[in-house]
């Protein structure tokens, strides 16, 4: 620590220190030199938080040759990588999210499992995104219209009872009934019979609920409505919107989801038990492939990742989340109070040198087997 008082460093929090195992410290130890960018353990940050970060390490470093940017987070892996990983994007390092992660696992671990929570990878690869056609990030409005799962996850002895949860960032939008599910059954489809509407930083999270024993989580992800694709183009892609190349023809092949009909030559898509159906034409190709979706695989899931023997999901399970575009639906308006709320959702600001206030946590349930502590490993950097 004597070498470093010598030389210009400045260290980025990168936890939220409301919680008992990320105690603050006292920033005058560090000259005031602090600076926090903070998200939740096991969550990627908020997209319009990592560009700051990026224009704030850049500017301290170019400042003096000798200047040091010290990152960290509670362990200084996933969260940490999150933010280095898209640093060296910002600055030309690695052209790829892939390049980047795989960089920062050699050089932080022994075993080359830095970053691995798929949705703080996804965050990364979005980032790429951004630098790599130097996109200027502006929030998107869409309407959840459905969302399938498939094959049927076997939790309950064969079945699962499940329902799900969307937050946009710390706040709760929707909480679905739960779905007693049949056996046998080869998807389940969860239709919105009301307007959500959703913008930006989405976390969406399933949980089981069986008539005995507790609710348990199954899988979650997170997302940034800026990348829902329509679903011709995700079907040109040979990679799922997640960040890993995944192959996407399994999805050509959906048993039941949309159905495809064809009569008097005509091609006609519509979906299962809808209440769309009833109040909408029939989606012509040309309409279904304009339709915003979201393709997760398993390994695009986090927590169901885990599952390496198959034993809940499936090898080629997948989530589908399909979107109506707010232009593309000349009923539906929001209101200035929602239209504000979307539009200055994120917490992008830092401090440097004080303590922020902390915000109010998000009712979660807090998995003890999610990462255990794997950021501890030794680095050889």
């Amino acid at each position: 620590m004597k070498y470093i008082s010598r030389v210009g460093v400045l260290i980025y929090l990168i936890c939220h220190i409301c919680r008992c195992t990320e105690r603050n410290y006292d920033t005058s130890k560090f000259h005031q030199r602090v600076a926090q960018y903070p998200f939740d353990d096991h969550n990627p940050p908020s997209l319009e938080l990592i560009k700051p970060f990026c224009d704030d390490v850049d500017s301290w470093l170019s400042k003096d040759e000798n200047n040091v940017a010290v990152i960290h987070c509670k362990a200084g892996k996933g969260r940490t990588g999150v933010m280095i990983c898209a640093y060296l994007l910002h600055k030309g390092i690695h052209a790829t999210a892939e390049e980047a992660l795989k960089y920062y696992g050699n050089a932080r671990t022994h075993n080359q499992k830095g970053v691995t929570i798929p949705s703080q990878r996804r965050y990364v690869d979005y980032y790429a995104e951004l630098v790599r056609n130097n996109l200027v990030y502006k929030p998107v409005t869409l309407i959840l219209r459905s969302i399938v799962i498939e094959p049927v996850p076997t939790f309950n002895g064969g079945t699962c009872s499940p329902y799900f949860v969307v937050y946009q960032l710390k706040t709760k939008l929707y909480t679905s009934p739960v779905l007693e599910v049949k056996r046998n059954k080869k998807f389940l489809s969860f239709e919105f019979t009301e307007t959500v509407p959703v913008c930006g930083d989405i976390k969406i999270e399933f949980r089981n609920r069986p008539k005995f024993g507790k609710t348990e989580k199954m899988f979650l992800f997170w997302f940034n409505t800026f990348f829902v694709r329509p679903v011709s183009e995700s079907l040109q892609n040979t990679q799922s919107n997640g960040c890993t190349a995944t192959s996407v023809s399994s999805y050509i092949n959906l048993n039941s989801y949309p159905v495809r009909k064809e009569k008097d030559n005509i091609t006609s898509y519509h979906f299962p038990s809808s209440p769309h159906a009833e109040k909408n034409r029939s989606l012509q190709p040309e309409d279904y492939g304009k339709c915003p979706v979201l393709i997760l695989y398993k390994n695009d899931l986090d927590k169901a990742t885990k599952d390496k023997t198959h034993k809940l999901f499936s090898r080629d399970f997948k989530v589908t989340v399909e979107f109506t575009s707010v232009n593309d639906s000349p009923n539906i308006s929001l209101d200035s109070e929602y239209k504000g709320s979307v539009q200055g959702h994120s917490d992008t600001a830092s401090s440097h040198g004080e303590t922020s206030s902390d915000n109010e946590m998000l009712e979660s349930e807090t998995d003890s087997d999610d990462e255990d502590w794997e950021g501890c490993e030794a680095t050889h950097v």
